[in-house]
């Protein structure tokens, strides 16, 4: 993409904005983006057509609609219901390559979002099927528990087993619009990767090392709404019957560097 919409162009500017931003001494210093943009969306086409895929598990729904809360144009509003059956709405774009990228966006969740103990993912950076064809855990995924960010992060120690990292990210800011910024570069099988993470301009967490399976893939990126344990192939018991969880994603930028 050589020119990008007006609303994208300042998401691109609110990105690099985001890694300059005053960070605690100890931070390590940000990646710089050499600006070209491999994928961007701010669902100002009123579609979800620049994504591969869509998928929506159970009666959740995806949609284009005017951002709330202050937000400017349309944005993408996921919906899962507390039916029983429905636990994901999101949406895709394939893999990107391996290397160094940074992902920008915003995430919006309603003044009336319910705190849970059942992890919400918002945005996940996901894997293929390990060599025995079981599903694994997303590389890297943003989640929400009890009202906390977190950023989980996935590698393996041998073909088949997982190990998890789990780095804080501050409590959560409700009805209000986060701006995103994850620097990530893909670690290999000889050498390490590392993330880091910024809200509204300020780090908010770093990790260094393993950071994905070493597939012959590179993780593709997802965001919208994940509840794993409502999944009812899991047979985890919940109540039923509350609210649906609503999300809003728009000004997704991703930058290669």
């Amino acid at each position: 993409m050589s020119r990008l919409p007006g609303r994208l162009a300042a998401a691109v500017l609110t990105a690099a904005l985001a890694v300059t931003a005053a960070a605690p001494a100890s931070a390590a210093p940000a990646a710089q983006s050499d600006g070209t943009v491999v994928f961007a969306d701010d669902f100002e086409s009123g579609t979800v057509s620049a994504w591969t895929r869509q998928r929506v598990d159970g009666n959740g729904s995806i949609t284009v609609a005017p951002a709330p809360a202050g937000g400017s144009g349309l944005a993408a509003r996921f919906d899962v219901p507390n039916d029983g059956v429905s636990y994901r709405s999101e949406v895709a774009v394939n893999s990107l390559g391996w290397g160094s990228y940074r992902f920008a966006l915003a995430d919006y969740l309603p003044a009336d979002w319910v705190r849970t103990p059942t992890e919400t993912i918002l945005a996940q950076w996901h894997g293929y099927p390990l060599a025995d064809g079981s599903d694994t855990k997303p590389p890297i995924a943003l989640t929400l528990k009890d009202g906390s960010w977190r950023l989980k992060v996935h590698w393996l120690t041998d073909p088949t087993t997982v190990q998890e990292a789990v780095i804080p990210l501050g409590d959560a800011q409700f009805d209000h619009w986060n701006q995103w910024a994850f620097d990530i570069t893909w670690s290999t099988d000889t050498t390490p990767g590392a993330i880091t993470v910024y809200r509204d301009g300020v780090q908010v967490g770093a990790y260094n090392g393993l950071n994905n399976y070493h597939q012959n893939q590179s993780p593709y990126f997802k965001t919208g709404i994940y509840r794993a344990n409502w999944n009812p192939a899991k047979n985890i018991p919940y109540p039923t019957g509350g609210p649906d969880v609503v999300a809003w994603s728009d000004s997704v930028v991703v930058t290669r560097y």
